[in-house]
C-alpha cells in the first residue's frame, strides 16, 4: 500500500490529519490553531510519500521547505523506528534523552507510548528526511520479517542510538522512487533498502544475538519494559518492588535474570547509564550542580563521587 505524495501547501488541519492517522500530536507555537489560521496559514510546502509493505515496515518520505516552526509528539509504539535527515536539522527527546540531527545524520530507537518521542523543527528552507518504522503486527499473512530481523529487535539495549549515514546509502535514498516501475517491484526495492537501513542502523556493541537459557522470550520482553524505564526515566527514584512488579517477577528472581540479560543488577545498570547520560551532559556545558540533578542525584557531592569512581576524574575536569 502506499500513498505518492504531490508537492503541495500543508496547512495545521493537514498535519492533524497525519496526526490522527500516526497517533502524533502536533503543536504550532506561534500560530493560533482554530478559526481562520488554522485554514489559511501554510505551516510547510513541498511532498509527503508513505510507503506500508508487507513485511511490516512503513516508509514516510518528506521533502518540505518549512515556513512556520511546529513540534509533533509520537504517541504510539513500534519496536524499531529509523529517522534519517538528509538536508536540513531536527532536535529529538525522548524520555531524559536529548538529540540533534543534522544532514547526513540518523537516529535508532524503539517508541513506547510511556516515553514519546518530542520532535521540534524549525524554521528552515528545506527538511528533507526518511522515517521507517517496522511492526511485525502490521506485516501481511505470510510475508513478516526475517526471523534474524525480530531477534535483533529484541536484543537492543540502547534506547536511541544515533549514528552516520554512508555516502552510498544517501545515494539510495535519493534514487529510492522509481516512477517507471510497477508497484511490486517498487516494494521490492523499499523492502531491502529496509532490511539495509536496519542492518545499518542497529548499534553492532549493544545488541545480544543470542538468548540466555535461563530467561525465556516473555520474560525478557518484561525484562525490557524495566530497561526501558530505567534509561527513559533515569532520574527518577525507584524501589525493587516497583520494578519487579513491571517484570512480574519476584525481587531475586528479577535481579538474577536482570543480571544474565544485561550483564549488571537493575539498580547497577541505572547508576552506569545515569553516570554516562550524566557525562554527555557535562560535555553539553550543564555545570555539576544541573547535571546531578538531571539524573537523578539529590545531592552533588554524592554525584561527584560516583562520577570520579567510574572514571577516574571529577565532573569539573571532564567538562
Amino acid at each position: 500500500m502506499h500513498n505518492h505524495g504531490e508537492h503541495r501547501a500543508y496547512r495545521i488541519r493537514d498535519f492533524r490529519a497525519i496526526g490522527e492517522k500516526f497517533d502524533i500530536d502536533y503543536h504550532f507555537p506561534n500560530i493560533l490553531q482554530t478559526g481562520v489560521d488554522a485554514d489559511k496559514t501554510i505551516i510547510a510546502e513541498g511532498r509527503i510519500s508513505e510507503y506500508a509493505l508487507s513485511s511490516g515496515f512503513r516508509f514516510t518520505f518528506s521533502q518540505l521547505d518549512i515556513r512556520e516552526p511546529y513540534e509533533s509528539v509520537s504517541l504510539g509504539h513500534a519496536p524499531l523506528l529509523i529517522l534519517l535527515v538528509l538536508e536540513g536539522h531536527i532536535h529529538l527527546k525522548i524520555g531524559a534523552l536529548e538529540r540533534e540531527l543534522e544532514s547526513g545524520s540518523a537516529v535508532t530507537m524503539q517508541l513506547h507510548p510511556e516515553y514519546p518521542l518530542q520532535a521540534t523543527q524549525k524554521c528552515q528552507q528545506r527538511l528533507n528526511t526518511v522515517a521507517l518504522a517496522f511492526d511485525p503486527k502490521g506485516a501481511d499473512v505470510g510475508r513478516a520479517a526475517p526471523p534474524t530481523l525480530l531477534r535483533l529487535l529484541s536484543h537492543i539495549h540502547d534506547p536511541v542510538h544515533t549514528w552516520s549515514l554512508p555516502d552510498f546509502l544517501i545515494t539510495q535514498l535519493a534514487n529510492s522512487y522509481a516512477p517507471d516501475l510497477q508497484e511490486l517491484q517498487q516494494s521490492l526495492l523499499l523492502e531491502g533498502l529496509a532490511l539495509q537501513l536496519t542492518g545499518l542502523g542497529i548499534p553492532k556493541n549493544k545488541t545480544r544475538t543470542h538468548a540466555t537459557d535461563a530467561v525465556s522470550s516473555p520474560q525478557r520482553e518484561r525484562l525490557e519494559l524495566v530497561r526501558q524505564k530505567l534509561e527513559f526515566a533515569p532520574h527518577q527514584n525507584y524501589s525493587f518492588s516497583e520494578l519487579a512488579r513491571i517484570a512480574a517477577m519476584s525481587p531475586s528472581s528479577l535481579r538474577t535474570k536482570f543480571r544474565a540479560t544485561y550483564g549488571l543488577s537493575p539498580f547497577d545498570y541505572l547508576r552506569r547509564y545515569r553516570l554516562e547520560l550524566a557525562r554527555q551532559y557535562l560535555n553539553q556545558g550543564f555545570s555539576v550542580q544541573q547535571t546531578a540533578h538531571k539524573v537523578g542525584y539529590r545531592h552533588a557531592t554524592n554525584f561527584a563521587t560516583a562520577f570520579r569512581h567510574e572514571f577516574g576524574v571529577s565532573p569539573k575536569k571532564s567538562q
